[in-house]
């Protein structure tokens, strides 16, 4: 599975990078470049096993953790990153009881997109955030990988159908804009795009890399829509918790893409969905 899915994107990759790089697209070639460093990180850790996946979730747990109380300006930032981290040892040591977390997860969401900018830059609100949006969701990740190692390839490869195809089509059809002032750069034809990108990976993980061989039409169905939707509320939900503090990216940690969050928002927003759906189905 691992090593289907790595070449699978290794040709992508150099597919993109050589046009980016005719083109002389600059920010193409950064966001590919960076990706391709992700996705070795990510299969080195999948290969080493539990251990490696642990530390590698728990350092983009960490960074994430910076991101938030360097932008909130938190006055004690070691409490904040103690709270976070020791909920999140808490639920990976109680993991059977993770998915009573899903529920306050959701509401933090919905809340996050009714609230007002001025309740969401609170230094207050942020604690809420960290343990109830980041906290369960690098626990679900964890845990995912635990329950069946293919669901985190599964993951990250379908959001990047989603990321990719939206992206293109965004910057080649791209004219219907539908979140003027949360997110500008959004068009409907680039969520079409995204929508035909996680269609493709469908297919794919039915027929070249059959992870999803046994699952039903109605599973289909759901995991499609779980991902479509919630990836791309993940990334609208932490656009409006940057305009909340005024700023463009959490950091620069990653070319191209910005920091931690920036390049992980979706992934952090539908892994405890996948892990619910994947619960679901014992």
């Amino acid at each position: 599975m691992i090593l289907r899915v790595y070449l699978f994107f290794l040709c992508v990759i150099i597919i993109i990078f050589a046009i980016a790089y005719v083109k002389k697209s600059r920010e193409t070639v950064l966001r590919v470049a960076s990706f391709f460093g992700i996705l070795n990180v990510f299969c080195l850790a999948s290969i080493l096993g539990i251990g490696a996946i642990f530390a590698l979730v728990s350092l983009i747990l960490l960074l994430g953790i910076y991101e938030l109380a360097k932008n909130y300006k938190l006055k004690y930032p070691i409490i904040f990153a103690i709270a976070v981290a020791g909920c999140y040892l808490l639920m990976l040591y109680f993991d059977s009881s993770l998915i009573y977390f899903i529920p306050a997860f959701l509401l933090l969401a919905a809340l996050t997109f009714a609230g007002t900018l001025n309740m969401i830059s609170n230094p207050f609100y942020v604690y809420f955030l960290g343990v109830l949006s980041l906290a369960v969701s690098a626990a679900s990740l964890v845990v995912l990988y635990s329950i069946n190692p293919d669901t985190i390839w599964f993951l990250i490869a379908m959001l990047a159908f989603n990321d990719v195809t939206g992206y293109f089509a965004g910057r080649k059809f791209g004219k219907t804009l539908i979140f003027k002032i949360l997110s500008p750069n959004k068009t409907l034809e680039g969520y079409i795009g995204g929508l035909g990108g996680l269609l493709a990976g469908l297919i794919l993980f039915h027929t070249i890399i059959p992870v999803l061989a046994e699952t039903s039409l109605l599973q289909n169905l759901i995991l499609l829509s779980s991902i479509f939707i919630f990836g791309n509320a993940g990334d609208l939900l932490f656009s409006k918790i940057k305009r909340s503090v005024g700023i463009k990216d959490f950091s620069n940690f990653l070319p191209g893409h910005g920091g931690i969050l920036d390049r992980f928002d979706s992934t952090l927003t539908v892994s405890p969905l996948l892990f619910m759906f994947l619960y679901s189905m014992k």
